[in-house]
């Protein structure tokens, strides 16, 4: 199979999610230290980011499914199938995302309780995402497994794009505690996504001997437990690159303190990309099968 699309499709569409509850949360701390029009000012590229994000990802899923009438097509179902309201909610996701960064980008004043009803909607459209997956016949996606890992790119992806872009855009102009908290709140969401993704994969791999040993319906792949082991450095290689990330943005909060998204914003900027790589592995690990 041709993992690129579905890589693509996936984790950029959940990546641009990430960066849309990231900006609402960036925002809080920004509004109150700058107020609502030079917070807005600063946030203005990590909303427009999130916003290109969701369209390529919208862009990759038409590859995805071979040729763009296919997803009018699928609409026919929305009662029954999942990729139909997958479909349905990417569309309002996207549609109210591009339409919010639009006013922002026009208007300069952003509201956070109208990009939290957009991040809900993006988190629904997720949980479809997953569910589509989930019920499918291929084995090594029928496990919870599975929603782990789609909503665990949204707070590590997402959150490494955010925390970069929006250290980029406020380094010089915002006070220390300030700073603190919106790379500790980061920091803490992403730790917290790699943790349970990771501390879920034992529990996966014994599911799925079990499953494989037991269960006579006819799944994909036939030999499911090899499969999952084709790719387990690729695996090993994607947890390094996160737990690096993470070991670099605490290293940076730890001691740099104040001066973090000035002397330190190296360290920020590459911890996010170590982050950000080893889910883009990740992802590549979870659509290979052999």
């Amino acid at each position: 199979m041709s993992e690129w699309p579905l890589v693509a499709f996936t984790l950029l569409v959940q990546s641009s999610v990430g960066v849309v509850i990231f900006s609402v949360l960036f925002f809080c701390y920004l509004e109150k230290s700058l107020g609502n029009q030079r917070a807005s000012l600063a946030m203005k590229p990590v909303l427009l980011t999130g916003a290109v994000l969701g369209c390529l990802g919208l862009l990759a899923s038409t590859l995805h499914m071979g040729y763009p009438w296919n997803a009018f097509h699928a609409l026919r179902h929305i009662s029954t199938s999942w990729l139909s309201r997958e479909i349905v909610f990417a569309a309002v996701y996207l549609g109210a995302l591009c339409l919010y960064t639009l006013f922002v980008l026009i208007k300069g004043r952003m509201n956070r309780s109208i990009l939290a009803l957009i991040g809900l909607l993006g988190l629904i459209d997720i949980y479809c995402m997953a569910s589509l997956y989930f019920s499918t016949a291929m084995m090594t996606w029928m496990h919870v497994n599975t929603y782990i890992l789609f909503f665990a790119a949204v707070f590590a992806a997402g959150g490494a794009i955010a925390l970069g872009l929006t250290a980029l855009r406020v380094k010089s102009v915002i006070d220390g505690t300030t700073t603190l908290r919106i790379v500790a709140v980061a920091l803490g969401l992403i730790f917290l996504a790699v943790a349970v993704r990771m501390a879920a994969q034992p529990f996966f791999l014994e599911w799925l001997s079990e499953t494989a040993q037991n269960s006579d319906a006819i799944t994909f792949p036939h030999s499911p437990l090899d499969a999952y082991a084709t790719t387990y450095g690729l695996r090993i290689i994607a947890g390094a690159l996160s737990i690096s990330g993470i070991l670099f943005l605490g290293f940076s909060l730890m001691r740099m303190r104040n001066t973090v998204l000035t002397s330190g914003l190296p360290i920020i900027l590459s911890g996010s990309i170590l982050v950000f790589a080893g889910e883009v592995l990740n992802r590549f690990a979870f659509f290979i099968v052999k």
